[in-house]
């Protein structure tokens, strides 16, 4: 998703370049309470999903690591900040991701098309379990809505499977640059 939001950022930048908006760098105060709450737990998540590699067998890494530490965060940071009309969005597409997220096994399930390339390889990742944050989606799945359902394929260079929620994650982004330049 990272790859998204830099990808949604600069077209986001592009279209203010086209209005001509006067991107000043020096008037930019982002104001937002409690990101520090993010950082943390970023930074535990990513060191745990780090960890949890090196030693698979240790169930604190595994804990530690798994995506439904962050959403907490994602929602209370988002929740401090709400009258930010792109916080609302954030609040949102986090809470969408949860309920899929929480509903199935604290795994995001991922619906995966057959003839993308390397869509075998994946579907056997996801069917032994070894991505700590994504699984398959089956016919057991939960709130398949919700899930990551929506394909980003070719002319997109990355192929990629989305959901509702990371769309309003990432409209979120977008809202957020150009609230910051008006």
């Amino acid at each position: 998703m990272l790859i998204e939001i830099i990808i949604v950022s600069i077209i986001s930048i592009i279209i203010l370049i086209i209005r001509k908006v006067k991107l000043n760098l020096s008037q930019i105060k982002i104001k937002v309470k409690g990101y520090q709450i993010l950082i943390i737990m970023a930074v535990i998540e990513i060191t745990a999903v780090f960890l949890f590699k090196a030693f698979p067998d240790s169930k604190i890494f595994k804990i530690l690591s798994l995506s439904y530490i962050i959403y907490p965060a994602i929602m209370i940071v988002t929740l401090i900040n709400f009258k930010n009309y792109f916080m609302k969005l954030f609040f949102l597409g986090t809470l969408l991701n949860f309920i899929a997220v929480a509903f199935n096994d604290f795994k995001m399930p991922v619906y995966i098309l057959e003839n993308i390339a390397n869509s075998q390889a994946t579907i056997i990742l996801l069917e032994s379990g070894q991505d700590l944050i994504h699984s398959l989606m089956t016919d057991s799945t939960r709130f398949k809505i919700l899930c990551d359902i929506i394909t980003l394929s070719p002319p997109y260079p990355f192929v990629k499977t989305i959901s509702i929620g990371d769309i309003l994650l990432l409209l979120g982004v977008f809202v957020f640059w150009q609230e910051l330049f008006y």
